[in-house]
């Protein structure tokens, strides 16, 4: 990974043959961002990992760049331990300000609390139901309602999740994190735009530009996609550790 601000110096360097930044360099950053805004329209991957406080009503608040999550899980033992997914839980109550309701556990006829815990190995939610005791994952279950903007939480201990997920890019400054492969599509894109305007290049150049930012995008797509996140998550959900098609 690479800071944005470390491509920037390069493009100085390589492209411009200057040592230092100058006044530009706002303005090259501002072609960065764009151009690593396009470039996620054709990869759809930027994975973020972020640690959100569970709220006291058992949910999490899902981030505002978020688009589809990877995984789901809590730090034991310095190990991410995934929570089983359950698809069958219910959106949570709301009370009569129309706030989410705290979850309040049902007891069975004999006073025991159950819930349903039937999974696979992986955390995989399989179905069935039956009283503490045995069985389930240990960590907790979860399930995400993404138009609600939360996850909620079911049999979580935990006061924090950590969770991989699919990101838009916003919020981005000379700190953010690029990955390897788009590097050099990213400085072909400021190239491309920084000249696409200015009168001293003429239209050979500037044509020259755009075709060799599309070789270094197509280049960074099909690197970016030979294994695709949708596969990952598929892989990393199911649990499923074959080894994808590159």
């Amino acid at each position: 990974m690479r800071k944005l601000e470390e491509i920037i110096r390069e493009f100085y360097i390589e492209d411009l043959h200057l040592s230092q930044t100058d006044e530009r360099y706002p303005m090259f950053l501002q072609i960065a961002i764009t151009g690593l805004k396009e470039l996620n329209y054709d990869l759809n991957n930027i994975v973020t990992e972020v640690t959100l406080p569970v709220n006291d009503n058992d949910t999490v608040d899902l981030p505002s760049n978020y688009i589809d999550y990877i995984m789901i899980g809590v730090v034991s033992g310095g190990i991410i331990s995934s929570l089983g997914l359950n698809t069958q839980m219910a959106k949570s109550a709301k009370d009569n300000c129309g706030n989410i309701a705290a979850v309040v556990p049902e007891a069975s006829s004999d006073g025991v609390g159950s819930f349903s815990s039937s999974y696979s190995t992986d955390g995989q939610y399989t179905g069935g139901d039956f009283g503490i005791g045995g069985g389930g994952n240990s960590n907790g279950t979860y399930n995400v309602f993404k138009q609600e903007g939360y996850i909620s939480l079911q049999n979580c201990s935990a006061d924090k999740i950590v969770m991989r997920y699919l990101s838009t890019v916003e919020q981005v400054d000379g700190n953010f994190l690029v990955d390897e492969f788009l590097v050099d599509a990213i400085k072909s894109f400021i190239w491309h735009r920084y000249i696409r305007r200015m009168r001293s290049y003429g239209g050979g150049d500037k044509q020259m530009a755009e075709m060799e930012f599309n070789r270094k995008r197509k280049m960074a797509v099909k690197r970016g996609n030979r294994f695709s996140i949708t596969e990952f998550m598929n892989a990393y959900r199911t649990g499923y550790r074959s080894s994808p098609n590159i």
